[in-house]
């Protein structure tokens, strides 16, 4: 009996000492799962201890994405309208004098004294006792004129106001916010989507981020878009001399017989001067023109008037060489 008690508590002792080290390989080997990971420190304590646990854990970032959003703001423009004083007509009724003559016929008496042979008696007779002295009066009459004036109506002024309107263009300037990007380093991995500067260039010309006309569009050839010269921010200088080639304008109004007002299809003027011996145009009627860009200080000396007054208010016209009702 003494003997088996011996070895039972000598395998005993094996069993534990087996187990604390099957713990403690298992601790230094812990599994890891996904992308947090745990470690388990296990220090086993004989002699009468137990087993301390002690667990340390830590946890790793997970990857992510931001975004960052940065506001573009671009000004619009409302063209309102309000009445402002644009002069003043003063009546003044004035008394003029004349003199006039007016014809009349007056009549007088005359008294004519003669000496004539007796003839008797006779009617309306004076002093006509014999041998007795005495006088009688004669009076004499005469007309004069007298003037007579009264009032009569003599035609009226009569003053009418009316409303007339006119096409003008405002011009006015407004901003747009726009994004410049720049590179630096190895930016192989920066991909910049073909959209960043659509905004600008839909409101401006093609090609032009700022909403200008672009260089190409006004260097050289015949110009066949309205639009490029009548655009706020086009730089009617550069455009002196070229040659225009347009169709589809309508006519708005003619101002004499050499300048016309002509409207393309965005609403926009352009003026006109035609040489002389063109066919005459009517409001409404769609035309083609061929002529030149001329600055307005190159207006032509023949014009007169109005007419010679509207070319000079603007910042160009063009000279037409032909201008043809469109087919």
């Amino acid at each position: 009996m003494k003997v088996w008690s011996e070895i039972n508590c000598k395998n005993l002792t094996q069993a534990v000492a087996g187990l604390a080290t099957l713990a403690l390989v298992g601790g230094c080997c812990a599994t890891r799962s996904g992308e947090h990971a745990s470690y388990y420190s296990r220090t086993p304590a004989y002699a009468g201890g137990t087993v301390q646990e002690e667990q340390t854990q830590t946890s790793a970032v997970q990857g992510g994405s931001e975004n960052m959003v940065v506001p573009l703001y671009a000004e619009s423009v409302n063209v309102g309208k309000r009445e402002v004083d644009a002069g003043t007509v003063h009546l003044k009724k004035i008394v003029k004098t004349e003199t006039v003559n007016v014809p009349v016929e007056l009549r007088r008496e005359e008294v004519t004294i003669n000496r004539e042979n007796a003839t008797g008696r006779g009617p309306n007779q004076v002093l006509a006792q014999p041998f007795q002295g005495g006088e009688t009066t004669i009076q004499l009459k005469r007309e004069e004129p007298v003037i007579e004036k009264r009032e009569m109506p003599a035609g009226q002024i009569v003053v009418q106001k009316k409303f007339t309107t006119e096409q003008r263009n405002v011009q006015a300037e407004i901003r747009k916010e726009d994004i410049d990007i720049a590179k630096q380093g190895d930016t192989g991995n920066v991909n910049i989507g073909g959209n960043v500067h659509a905004g600008f260039r839909a409101s401006g010309a093609a090609g032009s981020p700022g909403g200008e006309v672009s260089a190409t569009a006004t260097s050289s050839g015949p110009i066949t878009d309205i639009t490029v010269l009548t655009a706020p921010s086009a730089d009617v200088s550069t455009f002196a001399n070229r040659p225009v080639e347009c169709s589809g304008l309508k006519v708005r109004r003619a101002i004499g017989d050499r300048v016309f007002v002509l409207n393309g299809d965005k609403g926009q003027d352009v003026y006109v001067v035609v040489k002389q011996g063109q066919p005459s145009l009517s409001p409404g009627q769609t035309v083609t023109i061929t002529g030149t860009v001329k600055p307005a200080s190159e207006a032509n000396t023949e014009l007169q008037g109005e007419a010679a007054q509207t070319i000079g208010s603007q910042r160009f016209y063009i000279e037409a060489t032909k201008i043809e009702p469109a087919q």
